[in-house]
């Protein structure tokens, strides 16, 4: 069974997540730095990366470092890679040393545990917008 099966049968029929493009990879190749959780590269293999709902929130096909979306260096702070945002500057992505799910703020660049999981994350993130 795979983690996101349940959501799998749901696609295409009216979800938020039906324009999602599943990523596929190079076996040969980790496009991902570090080993992210499972649950993560599950869901961009198994129901995709893009735009959920009517732009509310983007998922990347990939982890983004911090330094590319906000243009410096966290200070201070653990190592981030970013997975998604939601169109309004405010961005999400794994802190690398405990990989939780942490949100930026884009004008202060505080950086706030939001899940634990990406997994308990993206289901939230589902719901409310369904």
């Amino acid at each position: 069974m795979a983690t996101y099966d349940d959501l799998a049968t749901q696609k295409g029929r009216g979800t938020p997540f039906d324009g999602l493009v599943k990523v596929a990879f190079d076996s040969d190749l980790n496009p991902f730095m570090l080993n992210p959780p499972k649950d993560y590269v599950d869901f961009l293999m198994e129901i995709g990366a893009g735009e959920l709902g009517e732009a509310v929130y983007m998922i990347y096909n990939g982890l983004v470092e911090y330094v590319e979306i906000y243009g410096e260096e966290i200070l201070g702070e653990d190592n981030v890679l970013l997975f998604g945002d939601d169109f309004q500057g405010y961005c999400t992505g794994f802190r690398c040393s405990d990989w939780k799910v942490v949100e930026v703020d884009p004008v202060s660049k505080e950086i706030e545990e939001i899940s634990p999981t990406f997994q308990s994350f993206i289901r939230n993130k589902i719901s409310a917008i369904s």
